[in-house]
């Protein structure tokens, strides 16, 4: 949030700039500087907030506990879904709080692909 708050200093400045040379060009791109930044901090409340909901009902409506599931291997690669959920639930766990738990905590992502679903770790879109 310290990034945000400088940029939003940084386009303060600017408009003040462009308030006292009178630069209408400026003034422009200021303006649209603000409501890029209105934006990105309008979307990282959503986030936020659906950060938020997700911890709330893992822990109250799921009861899913921190540690609950490390005994499930998550894939190491693409998987289909349903194949994952037919190997948690022949482990013996709920596959449908063990994929809550694992997408809350961020462990893994949902992709559609070719019309079907898979799940697959975090850290591979990172590279």
């Amino acid at each position: 949030m310290q990034f945000l708050t400088r940029l939003a200093r940084i386009i303060e400045q600017l408009d003040k700039l462009a308030q006292k040379y009178q630069d209408d060009e400026l003034k422009n791109v200021v303006s649209d500087l603000y409501k890029q930044l209105t934006l990105i901090i309008n979307l990282l409340e959503k986030i936020y907030s659906i950060y938020t909901e997700l911890d709330i009902i893992m822990k109250t409506d799921l009861k899913i506990e921190p540690g609950l599931y490390v005994d499930i291997e998550l894939p190491h690669q693409q998987e289909k879904l349903a194949d994952f959920l037919n190997k948690v639930k022949s482990q013996g766990h709920d596959p449908n709080r063990a994929l809550a738990y694992f997408l809350g905590v961020g462990a893994v992502e949902i992709e559609v692909k070719d019309g079907e679903l898979y799940i697959r770790p975090r850290e591979q879109r990172r590279r």
